[in-house]
Order: structure tokens, then C-alpha cells, then sequence
């Protein structure tokens, strides 16, 4: 598909149930937005019917036009295509929390284990937004990480409001089908879609955290994170218990209720434990790192790159380094790093023309500069998720473009702050620190 209405699609991101969901620009300003399709599954087709799918597909967009607030994605037009389907227009953004955690199509899968400064900052804006929402009567019953953006500042966008229930008012769908995602739907919205208020957005968002925090889903486990790790105490435990509790009544009876005792929660760092079980390496011998980039996918990338199926090392190294103005030397690895990198986030052709630029310049007397390797961006994973900014590093430049490609339009990165590496469209925003050898 190369046009729908009037602007030009780069390529499509993904296809859920009711819709495809494509990257595309706008004419002339050259604008990068995503544009969703009506597109529905034939079984989606069979069991509503065309003309429900479009009730449903216009109800969504009349209600995120209708809001305006920095945790909400924002919609900015509405048309039909040339065979009469609507699509929705609207910011486009590169990240969502479910590929961030490594969630899979088996929810039941473990998933990446977050920090909880993280976690906790990711939960406030969540919920600022739900207090929004749901001050503009508006449920949204959905709440999951797939259906949470993360913009290039990190800030939080909620979206996807197909199956939002708009004072009392909502499309309905047969009887059997489900209205949430299983795992993160409380039970009396499974039983009663249409009568739940804005508690039942808070269950799915402590799911979500609770998935942060563990990697597992509560009902796969006990909800006693006190007994898993000693960084958290029982206060964590009580916060869980009433966030997750079946009966609507007793959780927390608004959004910012739960913003804020959540943001008065504790961490016993003394008592820390290592929440993964990957191997440190402190070696006083040199190392030598794949330096030339490489075009790869898959399992094939997972075992070049020395990580697991969620993309974290096997071994971590830990680097001797030592510093100069501008820049830090790793004895360990023989590489030579900018300190500061890039002052901002920019796409992956920019930061070629980056380093070009710093070639030119003979920055720190060298025009050997170049983009790291996933490889040698994964040799400072424990330099920079456990010292941050006590590293030398500027800690809030902690997604980094790599040289390395995932077939055309996409380039391996590394997110320091999630603690992973994955891919993104060469066009998605990430910092850069380049390198050289020594």
C-alpha cells in the first residue's frame, strides 16, 4: 500500500483485530504520523458485522479527538480511502511499554524486570492520565503495556480507545465476546462490561506494574513482592492486595489515591538483592568486541550478541575505565568513548552524519569515530543500568543507536534504561555515543 487518502505510507507497523497500523507522512510538511486503518480480522468481520466495525472505528476516534492532555495520544484527523474505510490519523510514536518489557503473544511468558524508580515513574504518569480520563467520564477498559506509548522524552501516552466505555455509553458487542485483555481485566468487567467505573482501570494498571516489578503476572504468582526480594517491604505488599483486589470496593477509589500512595512507597536498597541472574565478568585481561556492523535478525542476532530470549547479556563486563575531558577509555575493551554524545535524540541517518561531523571537526584530536556495535554498546550494560550517572556517562542518554541493521528500515539499539537491546524504524528518535578504538 503505497497512499491511503491523502498521505504517503512509508510501511505498516503491525495489524490488531479492528485495524492495520501504518507509518506515514504528510504531504508537503513531510509530518511522520501513524495512521490506523479499518482493517478488521474476518472473525472480527463474521461475529460484528461491517457496519458495527465502523460504529465502533469512529466512536474511537470521536473519542480521542475529544481529549487533550499530555498522557492521551493525540488524533489529528479522520477520512476515508479510496474503497470508503475510515482511518484515523494520528502522533506517531516509536516505543510502547509492551515491546519495552518484552511481552509476548504468550502473555504468560516472564518479561523483562524493570528498575523501580522506572516503574514507579511510568505508574504516576499512567495514572495521571487515567485521573483524566476519568474525570471526562471515560473508562477506558483496556489498560495493558501494548496499549501504552512511551514518547522520545519519556513521557507517557495512553491509547487505543476502541473499547472505551464513555459515560455509560459504549459500542456492544455479542454477549460472549470480551471486552479487555485477559490477565489484566478485573473480574467485573468480565462479568458486566457495561457497569464499571474508572477502578476497573486501576486493577489493570497494578497488574501492570506488578508485571514490571517481576516480570510475571500476579495471578501466575503469590502478591507478596516482600518474600521475592527485600528491596521491597510489606507496605509494596498492602499497595498490591488492595490494587488487585476482586472486589472494586476495596481497591483504591480514584486514580490520583493510588498516584499518590504510590509515589510514598520505599525501597530498601540495603537489602537489595540482583533481580536477574546474568554473570558479571571483572577481568583485568583485554577484550576484543565485534567493531564491524552486521545486518541481522532473530536468533541469530541473540547469539552474536551474547543475549538471552529478552535481549539482556549473558555475561556482563565490567570495564576499567578511565577519564579525559571529553571523553572515557575502557582498558578492558580498548575502547575510547564520547563522555557526552549527542545533545539530542536523532534519527539513525542523522546520527551517521553525527559522527561524519565529528571526523571532520578531528574531535579529541581523532577522525576514527564511529557507531558502536550492539556488541560494544552491550560491553557498558553494567557501567551504565548500575552506576547511571556516577559512570561518567550522561545518564540521560540511555538509548543509543548502534551501526547494526535489522533488515531495511530498522537499526538495532540498546535501551540502558529498560536494560535491553531491540530494533526501531532507522526514523525513530535514540541518542548517540560514539566510539573509537585505542
Amino acid at each position: 500500500m503505497k497512499q491511503i487518502g491523502r498521505y504517503e505510507i512509508i510501511r505498516k507497523l503491525g495489524k490488531g483485530g479492528m485495524g492495520s497500523v501504518f507509518k506515514g507522512i504528510v504531504p508537503i510538511i513531510d509530518k511522520v504520523v501513524a495512521i490506523k486503518l479499518l482493517d478488521p480480522f474476518e472473525t472480527m468481520l463474521d461475529i460484528l458485522g461491517a457496519e458495527k466495525l465502523r460504529e465502533i472505528f469512529l466512536y474511537e476516534a470521536q473519542t480521542m479527538a475529544a481529549l487533550r492532555h499530555p498522557s492521551i495520544v493525540q488524533v489529528w484527523d479522520y477520512d476515508e480511502d479510496e474503497q470508503g474505510r475510515p482511518f484515523i490519523v494520528m502522533e506517531y510514536l516509536c516505543n510502547n511499554l509492551g515491546d519495552m518489557i518484552g511481552e509476548h503473544f504468550l502473555v504468560e511468558e516472564s518479561s523483562r524486570i524493570i528498575q523501580p524508580e522506572k516503574v514507579i515513574d511510568y505508574g504516576q504518569q499512567i495514572l495521571v492520565g487515567l485521573s483524566y480520563l476519568h474525570h471526562n467520564g471515560i473508562v477506558h477498559r483496556d489498560i495493558k503495556p501494548f496499549n501504552i506509548l512511551v514518547a522520545d522524552d519519556d513521557t507517557i501516552k495512553i491509547c487505543d480507545f476502541g473499547m472505551a466505555l464513555v459515560e455509560g455509553v459504549s459500542f456492544s458487542g455479542p454477549s460472549m465476546m470480551q471486552i479487555g485483555s485477559p490477565y489484566y481485566t478485573p473480574p467485573e468487567q468480565s462479568r458486566d462490561p457495561e457497569s464499571v467505573d474508572g477502578r476497573a482501570d486501576l486493577f489493570a494498571t497494578g497488574v501492570l506494574l506488578y508485571r514490571m516489578l517481576t516480570g510475571k503476572l500476579p495471578g501466575m504468582q503469590s502478591f507478596s513482592l516482600s518474600m521475592v526480594n527485600p528491596l521491597y517491604d510489606r507496605e509494596w505488599d498492602d499497595f498490591f492486595s488492595k490494587a488487585l483486589s476482586w472486589n472494586p470496593d476495596d481497591r483504591f477509589d480514584s486514580a490520583i489515591s493510588m498516584q499518590v500512595a504510590l509515589t510514598n512507597l520505599h525501597l530498601n536498597w540495603q537489602a537489595q538483592q540482583k533481580n536477574n541472574q546474568q554473570e558479571t565478568l571483572a577481568t583485568d585481561q583485554r577484550i576484543k568486541i565485534r567493531s564491524e556492523p552486521v545486518n541481522i535478525c532473530g536468533t541469530k542476532a541473540a547469539s552474536l550478541f551474547g543475549v538471552n530470549t529478552l535481549f539482556r547479556p549473558h555475561i556482563e563486563i565490567t570495564g576499567k575505565l578511565s577519564h579525559g575531558d571529553e571523553t572515557i577509555h575502557d582498558h578492558t575493551t580498548s575502547l575510547m568513548w564520547q563522555k557526552g554524545g549527542s545533545q539530542y535524540p536523532v534519527t539513525w541517518k542523522e546520527a551517521l552524519h553525527y559522527v561524519e561531523k565529528l571526523n571532520e571537526s578531528g574531535f579529541n584530536t581523532t577522525s576514527e569515530w564511529r557507531l558502536p556495535t550492539v556488541n560494544e554498546l552491550l560491553s557498558l550494560f553494567t557501567t551504565l543500568t548500575r552506576q547511571g550517572g556516577a559512570s561518567g556517562f550522561d545518564p540521560v542518554k540511555n538509548r543509543l543507536w548502534s551501526c547494526d541493521s535489522h533488515g531495511h528500515h530498522e537499526r538495532w539499539y540498546v535501551n540502558f534504561d529498560m536494560g535491553y537491546t531491540g530494533n526501531q524504524d532507522m526514523n525513530c528518535f535514540n541518542y548517540i555515543r560514539a566510539v573509537c578504538t585505542i
